[in-house]
C-alpha cells in the first residue's frame, strides 16, 4: 500500500518549481501544449486559478475567476504570490470542512489541495516544454504524484466531462497500468450518460494501456502522444480512449 500524498507539501514544491521556470522564460514565448498561449498567458491562467481556489476555500462557496489586469509586473513574482496565498488558504481550512467544488464528487475543502497540485504540475510541464522544444517534461512530476493525477482524472474528470455534455470516453472496458508505481485501474462503462465504474488494483479490459505514471497522466492531459504507451489488446480502442474527452 503506497503512502498517502501530502498534497499541500507537493503543491508548494511544484508551485515553487513553476515560478523558477517562469523566471527563466521569455513571457512572449509560445507554449506548445496550449496553442495560442504565451508564457505570460500560462502564468496568468495558473495564478488566477490559485486566487480563485483560495477565494473558494476561504468562503466555502463558488466564486468567479478573478479578472487580472495585464501590467509590467514580474509574472514569476506575481505567480509565486498567488501560490503562497492559496497555500495559506489551504492551511486555514480543515480539509473535511464543507466547501464547493466544480465536480460531481464530495464537496469538501480537501478537494482543492489535490486539484491545484495537479493543475500546477501539468502546467509546469507546459512551461518546461515551452523552454526547450522537444523536451517532454516527464521528469518534473514525481511518480507518486503522477499516479495520483491519473486517479484524479478517473475519479473527478471522467464524471466532470460527462456532466458537461461531452461524449462518453469509456465505451468498452479499458485497463490502465503504471509500470513504475504498480498502480492499476480498470474502467468499465456503466451505461449512457453514467460515469464509468473505476476499480483500483487491477488492469483488465479489451485494451490495457501501460506506461510510467508520468507518461499516463501526460497522455490523459494530451501533453504526450499515446504512442509512448504500450497497448495490449485492441489498439483501436486504446486510441479512441486516449482521443476522447477525458480532461478539459
Amino acid at each position: 500500500m503506497s503512502e498517502p500524498i501530502d498534497h499541500l507539501a507537493e503543491f508548494e514544491r511544484t508551485a515553487a518549481e513553476l515560478a523558477a521556470v517562469l523566471g527563466n522564460l521569455d513571457p512572449d514565448s509560445a507554449v506548445p501544449a496550449c496553442p495560442g498561449w504565451t508564457v505570460a498567458d500560462l502564468a496568468l491562467h495558473v495564478g488566477s486559478g490559485q486566487r480563485w481556489a483560495a477565494s473558494i476555500l476561504l468562503s466555502g462557496t463558488g466564486q468567479k475567476v478573478p479578472e487580472v489586469l495585464r501590467t509590467t509586473i514580474s509574472w514569476p513574482d506575481w505567480y509565486a504570490g498567488t501560490s503562497a496565498a492559496l497555500a495559506a488558504a489551504i492551511r486555514a481550512v480543515d480539509p473535511d470542512e464543507p466547501c464547493w467544488n466544480f465536480a460531481p464528487v464530495d464537496q469538501r475543502a480537501g478537494f482543492w489541495a489535490r486539484r491545484r497540485l495537479h493543475e500546477t504540475a501539468i502546467h509546469l510541464v507546459d512551461a518546461v516544454q515551452a523552454g526547450a522544444p522537444g523536451v517532454t517534461g516527464l521528469d518534473v512530476i514525481p511518480p507518486a504524484v503522477a499516479a495520483d493525477g491519473v486517479a484524479e482524472v478517473f475519479e473527478v474528470f471522467l464524471p466532470r466531462m460527462l456532466a458537461r455534455g461531452f461524449a462518453l470516453a469509456v465505451t468498452r472496458q479499458v485497463g490502465v497500468r503504471a509500470t513504475d508505481t504498480g498502480h492499476e485501474w480498470t474502467l468499465s462503462p456503466s451505461g449512457q450518460r453514467v460515469p464509468p465504474e473505476v476499480e483500483d488494483g487491477k488492469a483488465t479490459g479489451e485494451a490495457v494501456l501501460s506506461g510510467t505514471a508520468a507518461e499516463l497522466v501526460l497522455c490523459l492531459w494530451k501533453r504526450l502522444p499515446g504512442t509512448v504507451l504500450t497497448v495490449e489488446g485492441d489498439p483501436a480502442l486504446a486510441t479512441a480512449f486516449l482521443a476522447g474527452k477525458t480532461t478539459p
